[in-house]
C-alpha cells in the first residue's frame, strides 16, 4: 500500500510528534508537486487525528480507509473550490461530529480555487468551531492567499527515494527508470508514467529532435510524428526539458549523477552536439509551447512552430 510509504517517512513521523507535542493543530496545509501524494497524506492525517496509533482496524480507521466516515468531509464537490463550496464548508464546520470526537474537513487542490472562495474561509480557518480540523492540499503555495497560508500549519511532502518507488511501477526496466526520472521522486506521478505504453518510444522520439532535426525536410516529418503523438505532447515537452537539464548538467560536470542516468550515453551524445547556449534557448521554446498548450492554442500550430523554432535555434547556435 502506498500509504505505508508515506507513513514510514521521517516527515510524517515528525508531523505526528509535532502534533502531539504542540497540542491541537486546527488547520494543516499539505504541499507537494505531486497533488495525488497530498491526498494520500491527507487521508493518513485524518486517520491519525481520529486514531493516534493508525491501527487500521478500529471503526474510525476502517471508515476513513473506505471513504465512508460520516465525520470526514471532502471538498470541492467538483473540479475546483468555488464560493458555494466555501459556504457549505463553513456550514459543515458548525455541525457536531456524529461518530468520532472530531470532524475532519479536507479541501483538495486549494491552489485552483478562486480568491473569493479562499477569502470566504478565512474566519473559519482562524476561529474554527470546536473539534474541527481542516486539512488543505496544494501543489504549490504561490496561488494560495497569504492570509490562508498564515492560518495553517504548513507541511512540505518530500520526494521519495527511487529504490522505494520501483516495486510499485509497471512496464519494463527501461520504462520504469524513465518513469522515475520524470516523476522526480514523486510516487503517484511515477506510477502513472510507468503505465504509459510507449514511454521508451517517447524518449527516443524526443532525443531525435536534438540529434536528427537539421533541415526543413526533416522538420515536416517531425511535425507529422509529433502530431501523431498529440495526446502525449505535454509528456514529450516534459521529457524534452528533462533531457536539456541533464545535458547541461553533463556539460558542467561529466561525472555528475543525472536524473536520466540510465540513458547517459544518449545524454552525452546530445551534450557533445549542442552548446549550452543552444540548449538553454531550446528549453525556452519548450516552456513557451507548454504555456500555449495550457491556453488551448491549436495543437498543430504549436507543434509546427516548435519544430521550426528548434531548427532555427540549432542553425543560429552552430
Amino acid at each position: 500500500m502506498l500509504e505505508n510509504l508515506f507513513k514510514n517517512m521521517p516527515f510524517f513521523k515528525t508531523l505526528a510528534q509535532t502534533s502531539k507535542r504542540d497540542g491541537q493543530i486546527f488547520s494543516y496545509l499539505l504541499v507537494c508537486e505531486d497533488i495525488e501524494s497530498t491526498k494520500i497524506v491527507a487521508k493518513l492525517l485524518a486517520q491519525m487525528t481520529l486514531c493516534e496509533d493508525l491501527c487500521g482496524v478500529c471503526e474510525n480507521c476502517k471508515k476513513i480507509l473506505h471513504n465512508s466516515h460520516p465525520d470526514v468531509k471532502v471538498f470541492p464537490e467538483k473540479d475546483r473550490l468555488m464560493v458555494e463550496d466555501s459556504k457549505k464548508i463553513v456550514e459543515e464546520s458548525f455541525i457536531k461530529p456524529i461518530f468520532a470526537n472530531k470532524k475532519i474537513i479536507i479541501i483538495n487542490n486549494i491552489q485552483d480555487s478562486t480568491e473569493q472562495a479562499q477569502n470566504k474561509l478565512l474566519k473559519t480557518l482562524e476561529e474554527p468551531a470546536e473539534n474541527v480540523v481542516f486539512i488543505l492540499t496544494s501543489s504549490s503555495l504561490e496561488k494560495i492567499l497569504p492570509t490562508v497560508r498564515s492560518r495553517c500549519f504548513k507541511v512540505a511532502i518530500p520526494s521519495i527515494d527511487k529504490t522505494k518507488i520501483l516495486p510499485y511501477l509497471s512496464g519494463d526496466e527501461r520504462s520504469q527508470k524513465l518513469a522515475i526520472a520524470l516523476g522526480n521522486g514523486y510516487v503517484t506521478k511515477s506510477i502513472e508514467l510507468s503505465k504509459v505504453d510507449n514511454l521508451n518510444d517517447i524518449f527516443d522520439l524526443t532525443c531525435t529532435l536534438f540529434l536528427n532535426l537539421f533541415s526543413s525536410k526533416e522538420a515536416i516529418l517531425f511535425s507529422k510524428r509529433l502530431l501523431d503523438e498529440k495526446d502525449r505532447f505535454a509528456l514529450i515537452l516534459e521529457m524534452f526539458c528533462l533531457i536539456i537539464e541533464d545535458a547541461v548538467m553533463f556539460k558542467a560536470n561529466k561525472h555528475a549523477v543525472l536524473r536520466l542516468d540510465s540513458e547517459r550515453k544518449k545524454i552525452e551524445e546530445i551534450a557533445n552536439l549542442l552548446s549550452i547556449r543552444c540548449l538553454l534557448r531550446l528549453s525556452g521554446l519548450a516552456l513557451e509551447a507548454s504555456k500555449q498548450l495550457s491556453y488551448n492554442v491549436n495543437i498543430q500550430l504549436i507543434i509546427d512552430n516548435l519544430v521550426m523554432n528548434i531548427l532555427e535555434v540549432k542553425y543560429l547556435c552552430k
